[in-house]
């Protein structure tokens, strides 16, 4: 993989490619922890299989709805500002439907952990490699298009607001410090509000899991400074 772009932008301060780009960060960070556990002997360990079970499926939703708000939302509004950007989106959009049959693939697998441990090693490792070019290519070419966007739209609800600060908690893990005090600067007050406790909450969920959880080092895209067990 190329050098991962940072996620703050060049004047230090954050914006919406933050967030796209500390998702990206999220993936990344996640596949490697699925591979690491995958190849590690699981049998009889029932709690370990339904928590891999359950990361699982909470992995490929949030994927799945990343690729779905780029298809429908962020991909047509970049289109229709750069007409050079066609070729780039139509294949970020093909590699979409590329993984949408290998997340029905892990879905089969990690159903039967248990007895399939294999096959979700293998989905994985096939995952994680086309994961890598994808999210190389839309850091290149997508993310110099929204570095200047520093609005991130206010959520209508309270009960939307802890939605999104969920998200974030999850892409949080693994951040510096540094980064995600910015990214507060930019994010409504409504979401910041419910950040403590969806990131308490998180790094719960994180320890069950992984056996681990922490607050990291990362200042790009890529995971750095942190444990992946």
């Amino acid at each position: 993989m190329s050098k991962a772009p940072n996620l703050l932008n060049d004047d230090g301060t954050a914006s919406m490619a933050t967030a796209l780009l500390m998702s990206h960060h999220g993936f990344r960070r996640d596949i490697a922890r699925f591979a690491r556990a995958l190849a590690r002997p699981l049998a009889g360990d029932a709690a370990k299989v339904a928590a891999l079970e359950g990361e699982w499926k909470s992995y490929r939703a949030t994927l799945h709805g990343h690729h779905e708000a780029e298809d429908n939302g962020l991909f047509p509004s970049l289109r229709a500002q750069s007409a050079a950007l066609a070729v780039v989106i139509d294949r970020l959009g093909a590699d979409h439907r590329r993984i949408d049959p290998l997340l029905e693939r892990g879905d089969q697998a990690f159903a039967a952990l248990g007895a399939r441990q294999a096959d979700a090693l293998a989905v994985v490792r096939e995952l994680a490699g086309l994961l890598d070019e994808h999210l190389a290519l839309e850091e290149a070419e997508v993310i110099p298009f929204i570095r200047a966007a520093k609005q991130f739209p206010p959520p209508g609800t309270d009960a939307e607001a802890a939605m999104y600060a969920q998200g974030f908690a999850w892409a949080c893990e693994g951040v510096a410090e540094a980064v995600l005090a910015r990214l507060n600067d930019m994010l409504p007050t409504n979401l910041v509000s419910h950040l403590p406790a969806a990131r308490a909450a998180f790094d719960d969920r994180s320890q069950r899991v992984w056996g681990v959880g922490t607050r990291g080092a990362s200042r790009t895209a890529a995971p750095d400074g942190f444990e992946t067990r």
